[in-house]
């Protein structure tokens, strides 16, 4: 895959032009990591962040028990562990790990901040995109606040959109997180998540085929979005 049109599906660079993504592919480089694989822990030094090519990272955080809270489950063209940068910190602040095998470019922070310095219409940018990263983290909490039906309901939604399917005559999208690891994204217990999705399929408001997800009715989702 061509690194420069790569860069340009990247929200947090796709308002920059191919001469300043060309700059960032400059001092970027490519890294592989396995399934399960760990890229970096909370509290780590932070030393750059990093766009998905090609699978899928989870974004986590660890509670007082040592349990695991998603924060995101991120796909290709997304960037991540970008935060620190912007916050001024030197640590990462919450734990990344490959989902499954995966291809990330690495853009170290050091030549970042020297790149930005020189380009300043490139800083206001790549600013203004973490802005609106900014604001998908404050939907993010929007979800959190929503009963358990209406965030399985939004996520279902969500991930239709970003398959660019919603459209079609039954939107569909893969399902790559395990059932498991989405009620934890969604912040809701298995159990609870298994019988949404169980009183969803009974209702023919959804089908599954494999590890594809079909909405057969999305007007009976969109209702139950808003709970």
């Amino acid at each position: 895959m061509e690194q420069k049109h790569t860069l340009h599906e990247v929200p947090l660079f796709e308002k920059l032009s191919p001469t300043e993504l060309k700059l960032i592919t400059n001092i970027a480089r490519n890294k592989r990591y396995k399934r399960n694989q760990i890229i970096f822990l909370e509290g780590e030094p932070f030393s750059g962040f990093y766009v998905i090519l090609g699978g899928t990272v989870k974004v986590y955080r660890l509670n007082g028990d040592g349990e695991e809270v998603v924060l995101n489950t991120l796909g290709s063209f997304r960037s991540f562990g970008e935060s620190a940068l912007f916050s001024g910190s030197h640590f990462h602040t919450s734990c990344a790990l490959a989902v499954e095998d995966t291809s990330v470019l690495f853009v170290p922070s050091e030549d970042f901040t020297v790149l930005m310095g020189k380009n300043p219409a490139l800083a206001i940018r790549i600013s203004e995109a973490f802005a609106v990263r900014l604001m998908e983290l404050n939907r993010r909490f929007d979800l959190l606040a929503s009963t358990a039906r209406g965030r399985v309901a939004r996520y279902l939604l969500n991930e239709v959109q970003l398959n660019n399917s919603l459209k079609l005559p039954e939107p569909v999208f893969n399902l790559v997180l395990r059932k498991k690891d989405l009620a934890a994204h969604l912040g809701i217990a298995n159990a609870t998540l298994s019988r949404i999705f169980k009183n969803l399929k009974h209702e023919k408001t959804i089908r599954e085929v494999s590890r594809k997800v079909f909405i057969t009715n999305v007007k009976r989702l969109l209702e139950l979005s808003k709970d």
